[in-house]
């Protein structure tokens, strides 16, 4: 079962909590195609007919959660090597430009769902992910849009799925994840893992085991949001610096798990944004947003339904949120959030509907890697760039 996007507890893939969800979903839905995962996702599995989301415009205000700001030390370990890295978690200032999206012309080494992403001197690297069998992978793969190619560069030191992974002082970091598969609760970890140059090392340990959290760096600090630990969604905001010590600098108003995490907002204005994800009453169309000045979260506006295992990333300044599921299908929409006006309005569509797929952005393009259609990883690229 796939924890990810399952609402018990031990997350199911479509536990009938799930399916109660789906269908008050539905209800805000008009027809969508489904086949696709991430946006580089072949088609997996058959055409399944479905409701859009709808535009939706955001209410400010709502339900504020105090950040508690208590340091807490994780593990040592060796030192991260430097790299050429880009960080992540670029500021979102506007409501921006609609977006064109087009599967790549070349596809990943193999079908995998749950990696991260992160860019890289003009690549994009996809870290680690489950493959078609439910194991978690070790892979890296370098992708690189100006040769059209995906091809194998290295491997992480622990293979893991659904962890975060984020850009700290130049070098690639892999937080958390699950070392046995999105099935089995036991493998969920807290390891702390860099890779440089086709190599991998352990470098430290989180405060806690999590998987199906979210990465995000604002004003030069990374910062770790939601997630579970194998049995409930958690509400723990951390903060590190160096990728091997890290405080608790707040909470979520609700927990969640599978969320699309990005920064909004922008200079010293810089907010931890999570959309959506994965409650224990299933899907939730909150967005969320952790002021690192004040510590606190509030609820600052809703989605047009439910949504989970979407992705975020950011094209010129941009904030974008694309595919995930709602009401059990996997979604093409792509929207562009409003970080002034807290709104989100349609800005295109995915070439399929896609669930769990790695995101990143390099130059003027983002890049949807892999991730699941009709619960079977794929191993498409979508490339996405403004029209």
């Amino acid at each position: 079962m796939n924890r990810r996007i399952g609402s018990s507890s031990r997350r199911p893939r479509r536990g009938p909590a799930a399916l109660a969800t789906c269908a008050a979903a539905s209800c805000l839905l008009t027809a969508a195609l489904v086949t696709g995962c991430s946006g580089d996702q072949p088609r997996a599995a058959a055409v399944v007919t479905s409701p859009t989301i709808p535009t939706a415009t955001l209410p400010t205000g709502g339900t504020t959660s105090p950040g508690t700001g208590s340091p807490t030390a994780t593990g040592t370990g060796t030192a991260s090597p430097t790299g050429t890295a880009s960080p992540t978690g670029t500021a979102s200032p506007g409501a921006g430009q609609t977006l064109t999206a087009t599967t790549a012309p070349y596809k990943l080494p193999n079908p995998v769902t749950g990696a991260t992403a992160v860019a890289d001197d003009g690549k994009i690297l996809a870290l680690g992910g489950q493959d078609s069998s439910g194991r978690p992978t070790d892979q890296v793969t370098a992708i690189d849009p100006s040769a059209n190619s995906a091809s194998p560069a290295g491997t992480l030191n622990t293979a893991v799925t659904h962890a975060a992974g984020s850009v700290v002082s130049g070098t690639v970091t892999v937080f958390g994840g699950n070392s046995k598969g999105s099935s089995d609760a036991s493998g969920v970890t807290d390891v702390v893992q860099t890779y440089t140059n086709g190599t991998s090392q352990q470098v430290g340990k989180l405060p806690a085991k999590r998987e199906n959290l979210g990465a995000t760096t604002a004003n030069g600090k990374t910062y770790l949001a939601g997630g579970d630990d194998g049995k409930t969604g958690q509400s723990d905001i951390w903060a590190t610096s160096d990728g091997k010590t890290f405080q608790t600098v707040g909470k979520l108003a609700t927990p969640v798990r599978n969320a699309a995490v990005a920064t909004t907002g922008t200079g010293s204005d810089q907010k931890v944004t999570v959309f959506g994800g994965q409650t224990t009453s299933g899907p939730t169309d909150a967005i969320q947003q952790f002021d690192p000045s004040t510590g606190s979260t509030s609820t600052v506006g809703k989605l047009p339904a439910g949504l989970t295992g979407a992705s975020a990333f950011t094209v010129n300044g941009t904030t974008y949120l694309a595919g995930g599921q709602s009401g059990g299908t996997d979604q093409t929409k792509i929207y562009k959030f409003d970080p002034s006006t807290n709104t989100v309005t349609e800005a295109g569509d995915l070439p399929s509907g896609v669930t769990n797929a790695a995101a990143a952005a390099t130059g003027n393009s983002a890049y949807l890697v892999g991730g699941e259609s009709s619960n079977k990883p794929i191993s498409d690229v979508t490339e996405l760039s403004p029209r």
